[in-house]
């Protein structure tokens, strides 16, 4: 079993300077990701810059603290290791180029040159900017731009840059990295971590219902554990539908990172379709073809272009012709409209966020994962040491 976490970084790095880093902890609890966590401290190694993207809940920040948390990356850069949220950030590039000299400790530069040329007479530092998707969506002022500072700045050879994102955004010499859902043992360790419970075939098939989504097994997990579950209580819980299964008080839950998502500028351009077209989709009986999608849905006006977009912020995807939701999104949107008339009421928690469908349901009509540079096109926080 693939693992990382504990065993690769996190358990090894108690040392004083560490304990002083402001930025956010690595996972506790973090299985499955060697590969990418290798692939990455290469590419630290020359340095060359990298972007992470999957769908929400897939792990991407995770995997960008582990980084950060590792111990050839403390040795190798020390005390300058950068993280920057990006949806802290305004969407412009002097915001940006603020939020970067004040990570970096220099006076605020006038452009991305007088700031690229700071980092150049500085030691090598290794920098996060996590959720850019955040600040470059086309249809965010400024984006153009911002995307122009991010690839300069990349090419600067004294910073180590990793950005993450829920688009696959191609940024002119950056690496592109995938980040798929867990395998069958990944997801189940990171499922035992979290709880008590023993292994079984059961809980085995539960997580399988999710897709191995990490951000889903970890709230079924917590779910478990504060309940104080047994396997057969878990089980009935899950059958029933009658528990707070993906809300969890400590955690992001599937909802935040979905509605986040729906939120963002392209999204809402689109205006009811989006989510009449996420609807639709989560309540076919199948996956379905993408070259019936207007004869599928004639009610849906749009519904082609509205899919297009949902695919690249990877509330979608695409395999062999046919347009497919992770299962915990399907989930998900089956029930928003109850989820949504719930909410109007304060206080309560949303429940039956995960379940099989009700049997009344009524069905609408009918890769090299690292790919080369070169393959295609409020509350403000900076985390610094």
């Amino acid at each position: 079993m693939s693992q990382a976490g504990p065993s690769t970084g996190a358990s090894r790095m108690q040392t004083v300077e560490d304990a002083l880093l402001s930025f956010p902890k690595a996972p506790a609890h973090f299985f499955g990701r060697d590969d990418i966590l290798d692939d990455l401290l290469d590419l630290a190694a020359r340095p060359a810059p990298a972007t992470l993207y999957a769908a929400g809940g897939m792990g991407k920040t995770a995997i960008a603290l582990t980084l950060l948390h590792h111990e050839e990356i403390a040795i190798r850069f020390g005390k300058y290791r950068y993280f920057i949220r990006c949806d802290a950030l305004e969407n412009s590039v002097d915001d940006l180029l603020g939020r970067l000299s004040e990570a970096g400790g220099f006076p605020r530069p006038k452009d991305v040159a007088q700031l690229v040329s700071h980092f150049e007479a500085s030691p090598t530092c290794i920098l996060v900017l996590d959720g850019i998707d955040s600040i470059i969506d086309p249809l965010v002022p400024g984006a153009t731009e911002i995307t122009t500072t991010i690839e300069e700045l990349g090419r600067c050879p004294k910073v180590c840059l990793v950005a993450t994102s829920r688009i696959d955004v191609k940024i002119p010499g950056f690496w592109r990295m995938r980040v798929s859902r867990l395998s069958k043992e990944a997801a189940r360790a990171t499922f035992h971590s979290h709880c008590s419970l023993k292994e079984s075939a059961g809980i085995d098939d539960i997580l399988s219902e999710l897709s191995f989504h990490p951000l889903s097994i970890a709230l079924l997990a917590s779910a478990a554990e504060e309940n104080e579950w047994d396997q057969p209580a878990l089980l009935e819980a899950w059958s029933d539908g009658k528990t707070s299964i993906l809300k969890a008080s400590d955690q992001t839950s599937l909802e935040d990172s979905i509605e986040s998502i729906l939120r963002t500028p392209t999204i809402q351009a689109f205006g009811a379709t989006a989510r009449e077209t996420l609807e639709a989709i989560a309540k076919s009986p199948g996956d379905v073809q993408e070259a019936e999608l207007s004869n599928l849905f004639p009610e849906i006006n749009g519904v082609e272009d509205a899919v297009r977009a949902l695919r690249k912020f990877s509330l979608l995807y695409r395999e062999d012709g046919l347009v497919k939701m992770v299962s915990p999104f399907r989930l998900y949107f089956q029930h928003f409209r109850r989820l949504a008339k719930s909410a109007e009421r304060p206080f309560l928690r949303i429940d039956s966020l995960i379940r099989p469908p009700p049997k009344n349901l009524e069905p609408r009509r009918h890769d090299s994962r690292v790919s080369s540079p070169n393959a295609g096109p409020r509350v403000r926080f900076v985390y610094r040491l």
